[in-house]
C-alpha cells in the first residue's frame, strides 16, 4: 500500500540559512496492504516530517512515493488533491474547528453530497466512532477522547484507503489513549484500514501495531515485527525505548542504592532472563529450580502479551551450587531464554 525509497528531506536552520537538517535522511519503508504499522522515535527524530512526506503535506527534496501503486511525487496538483483524499489524517491536537458543531466539523470534507446524503454519512461516522450522542455539542464540550473520536470520524469522511496518526494519543490520560487505540483496532478489521501510527510512546506500539520501524536523527535504525522488537532490541536506541516501558530497568535502581534486595550472598548469582522467540510457554522458574536441586529468587518480574505471545522476562538470584547454576543457565539458553549476568558474588 505504501512504498517509500530514498526518501530525503532537508529544511534550512534558522540560525544558519546555509545549513541544512536532514529531517530524513535515505529512508526506504514497505507497509502492507491493512497492516496496522508504527514509526518510533524520541523528539527530532524524523518521524513526523517522515509520515507528512507519505501524503505530500512534506514533500520531499528526493526519493520516491507510491501510494497503491501511484507514484506521488509525479501527479499534478488536481490529482494529487484526489489522491490525498483517500489518505485521512489525526493529529495529536485534534485540529476540530471550534465554531462548528460535532456534526458540521465531521461533513466539512463531504463536498458535492446532497443534505440527506451529508445526513446519512456523518450520523453513521459518528455511530462508528460511537459518539452519536454528541452531533450537536462543540468541540469546548467535548474530552480529550471525544474530540479525538470526531477528529477519527472527519478523517474517515472520505472513505481513506489509509489513516495516518501523528501522535494521536499523546494528549490523553492513559485509559482514554487505551480506547482510541481499541477504536482504531476495530476500524482496521472492519473498514480494511491500512493504519501508520506515529509515537514516541512504546505502549502505544506495543498494543495496536504488528510491525514498526525504529528512527534516530532522520534514518531507520531498526525494523521488523513487534515482537522481535520488544523482545530482542538490535540498536541501543531501541533497547532504550524498550526499557521505558520495562520494570526489568528498576534493578539498575536498586542495585544504585544499595538495597538489601539485591545483596547477593557468597555463590550467589544475579541475571535478568529475557523472552527472545514467541514460543516461550512453560513454567521456567519452577522447573529449573526442582530439575537441577537450586534456589531462583524472583527480584522483578515483567511479563506481558504482545502480538500473541509473551515478551518480557524476570530479574533472579540463583542459589546454589555453581555447576548446578550453570547447567540451569545452558537450559534457559536451550528455551530460547537470554541470560544476561548482572552481578556474581562467586564460586
Amino acid at each position: 500500500m505504501i512504498e517509500l525509497e530514498h526518501i530525503i528531506k532537508n529544511f534550512h536552520s534558522d540560525k544558519d540559512k546555509n545549513k541544512n537538517i536532514h529531517a530524513v535522511n535515505d529512508v526506504s519503508l514497505t507497509i502492507n496492504d491493512g497492516d496496522i504499522y508504527g514509526i518510533i522515535g524520541f523528539s527530532g527524530a524524523g518521524k513526523s516530517t517522515l509520515v507528512r512526506c507519505i501524503n505530500l503535506l512534506e514533500r520531499p527534496d528526493s526519493g520516491s512515493v507510491k501510494i497503491d501503486g501511484v507514484e506521488m511525487m509525479k501527479l499534478k496538483p488536481r490529482e494529487l488533491y484526489k489522491a490525498r483524499t483517500k489518505i485521512g489524517m489525526i493529529f495529536q491536537q485534534f485540529n476540530l474547528m471550534p465554531s462548528r458543531t460535532v456534526f458540521q466539523n465531521v461533513a466539512y470534507p463531504l463536498k458535492g453530497m446532497s443534505k440527506d446524503e451529508i445526513k446519512n454519512k456523518v450520523r453513521s461516522l459518528l455511530e462508528l466512532v460511537e459518539i452519536s450522542d454528541k452531533e450537536n455539542a462543540y468541540p469546548s464540550e467535548l474530552s480529550g477522547g471525544q474530540k479525538q473520536r470526531v477528529a477519527i470520524a472527519r478523517a474517515l469522511a472520505n472513505d481513506p484507503k489509509i489513516l495516518l496518526c501523528d501522535e494521536a494519543t499523546s494528549a490523553l490520560d492513559p485509559q482514554t489513549t487505551g480506547s482510541i487505540l481499541q477504536l482504531l483496532k476495530d476500524l482496521n478489521k472492519k473498514l480494511g484500514l491500512t493504519i501508520v501510527v506515529i509515537t514516541h510512546e512504546m505502549e502505544v506500539v506495543k498494543h495496536i501495531c504488528r510491525k514498526a520501524a525504529v528512527m534516530d536523527a532522520g534514518r531507520i535504525i531498526e525494523r521488523g515485527d513487534v515482537f522481535t522488537i520488544f523482545s530482542d532490541p538490535q540498536h541501543p536506541v531501541t533497547r532504550n525505548f524498550v526499557r521505558t516501558t520495562s520494570n526489568l530497568s528498576k534493578i539498575e535502581t536498586l542495585l544504585k542504592d544499595n538495597s538489601p534486595m539485591v545483596k547477593l550472598k557468597p555463590g550467589e548469582l544475579m541475571a535478568r532472563l529475557v523472552y527472545i522467540h514467541a514460543d516461550v510457554s512453560e513454567p521456567l522458574i519452577s522447573f529449573a529450580s526442582r530439575a537441577f536441586d537450586i534456589e531462583i529468587n524472583i527480584i522483578l518480574a515483567d511479563v506481558e502479551i504482545v502480538a500473541g505471545a509473551m515478551v518480557g522476562g524476570t530479574v533472579v538470584i540463583f542459589n546454589g551450587p555453581r555447576d548446578k547454576i550453570n547447567k540451569a543457565i545452558d537450559y534457559y539458553r536451550s528455551k530460547n531464554i537470554r541470560v544476561e549476568v548482572i552481578q556474581d558474588a562467586g564460586a
